[in-house]
């Protein structure tokens, strides 16, 4: 099958990939260092191609069209169960976080270009207005291959969000004063930033989507769509996070990236750019979500895997309007929290530990390679486990302190510290005070999977 037929489903696999966790890369890397930075992204691009590929070979080996069957077929009804909660409370965590996000970003965008008062009732309205006119909508579809077009606006995006880190990027990059400045090698961040490399790639609940999707399905077809969308994404995490450290190497860094950047129109364009990306991003994680749903509560009534209308509809309108209710009413410090532990646990197990145990089950009586591999991932997926649910409980229980930035000795007799005349004007300016109080919101999402927070570092430790 020639490349070009699956373009269409390389670009949906991708786009359901990419999330807000493309803006965590430059801390990454600066946490571990450049070097250590690629060399963590490049091992979490294999592993998780890796777990996709043992996902689908014991899927189509026990002749088995999704992941909710493939656990009864290999755990039971027992296991069923627990993969059906994993996958629902995953995308649901990610749905909630896409509103959470929409709502914090948006409203000082539309505020700026509108001149409306930014208050809660805008950020109200414009999570309903999205999520009911946008989400919803998209949402409604029954056809993967009908969202090709939007995903591909939505990757066009990030082109030119990848574009304008370089240009930011290149001034440094000329002068070259970030040479002997950045990291190159700093396995003490490695801890924090395992879980946000781990699962920024991962697409194992979306491939049975994709696969049914397929006109002509086999599983080298498949196994060449996930290779391409995850290579296609980690060309841009790579990207982002090396030209994005190297642009602020002498900031404080923090999960956002966006941040970073000088207030302005284009600055304020590519976050709204973001916005729009995660709301047209919502049906690729709405379908899922709707299939684990539809096989938990009526698949062994009806008998069949296809969901009927009703369902289909009553299912979808549930999950948005269920979702947006949760991101516009729970406090924002409680959801990033919640995210956080789901997607270390739930994520963990649905993206790591479940293929491989599955794998290794279906291949029992079959002498063929490979189960050494999957043992292989099942050890790293429970290290993830174990180092995302202690990152993140850490994080929750010291706060949130970004690595502080050591300055540069200053012979204050032959270099006097010089303060603009303005200092107090630029204190007060409102972009900066809205820049610094937002630094931390949106931190929280991964792959539309969350990102966990890294955890408080002690002064000593400086």
């Amino acid at each position: 099958m020639g490349h070009q037929q699956n373009w269409p489903y390389i670009i949906n696999l991708g786009n359901s990939i990419i999330g807000v966790s493309v803006l965590a890369m430059p801390f990454c890397f600066k946490q571990c260092g450049v070097v250590l930075g690629i060399l963590l992204l490049l091992t979490s691009a294999w592993l998780t191609q890796i777990a996709c590929k043992l996902l689908m070979k014991a899927a189509l080996t026990s002749k088995k069209r999704s992941y909710e069957y493939l656990a009864l077929h290999t755990f039971g009804p027992g296991g069923k169960l627990l993969v059906e909660l994993s996958i629902i409370g995953l995308l649901l965590g990610t749905c909630i976080a896409f509103h959470v996000i929409i709502g914090d970003l948006g409203p000082a965008i539309v505020s700026k270009f509108t001149g409306l008062e930014n208050t809660s009732t805008l950020r109200t309205s414009l999570m309903v207005c999205l999520g009911l006119c946008v989400a919803l909508p998209l949402g409604l579809l029954r056809s993967v291959e009908s969202l090709s077009n939007i995903s591909a606006i939505s990757l066009g995006f990030y082109t030119i969000f990848i574009a304008e880190v370089f240009i930011v990027a290149l001034p440094n990059i000329i002068s070259g004063t970030w040479w002997d400045s950045i990291n190159a090698w700093r396995p003490a961040g490695v801890f924090a930033c395992l879980p946000i490399f781990a699962l920024s790639l991962a697409c194992q609940p979306q491939l049975f989507v994709m696969y049914d999707a397929l006109p002509e399905p086999s599983l080298s077809r498949m196994n060449s769509i996930i290779g391409s969308a995850i290579n296609m994404c980690t060309s841009a995490y790579l990207f982002v996070g090396f030209f994005g450290y190297i642009a602020f190497y002498d900031q404080n860094l923090s999960g956002d990236v966006l941040v970073s950047f000088k207030p302005g129109i284009f600055s304020d364009s590519i976050k709204f750019g973001f916005v729009l990306s995660i709301a047209v991003s919502f049906p690729l994680v709405i379908f899922p979500c709707r299939a684990s749903l539809y096989t938990l509560f009526f698949a062994h009534k009806s008998g069949s895997h296809v969901i009927p209308d009703l369902h289909f509809k009553a299912i979808t309108v549930c999950i948005v309007i269920g979702t947006l209710i949760i991101g516009i009413l729970v406090p924002n410090i409680s959801v990033e929290f919640i995210l956080g532990l789901t997607g270390a646990t739930m994520g963990s197990l649905i993206c790591f530990i479940f293929p491989a145990v599955m794998y290794i089950n279906v291949m029992s009586h079959n002498k063929s390679t490979g189960k050494s591999v999957a043992q292989l991932v099942l050890f790293l997926g429970v290290t993830i486990l174990l180092a995302s649910t202690y990152t993140t409980l850490y994080s929750q229980d010291k706060g949130h302190i970004d690595e502080p930035i050591k300055p540069p000795v200053q012979d204050l007799e032959k270099e006097p510290i010089h303060i603009p005349k303005d200092a107090d004007n630029i204190l007060k300016d409102p972009e900066q005070e809205k820049a610094l109080a937002d630094k931390d919101k949106v931190e929280e999402a991964i792959r539309g999977k969350p990102t966990i927070k890294p955890p408080a570092k002690d002064d000593a430790n400086v």
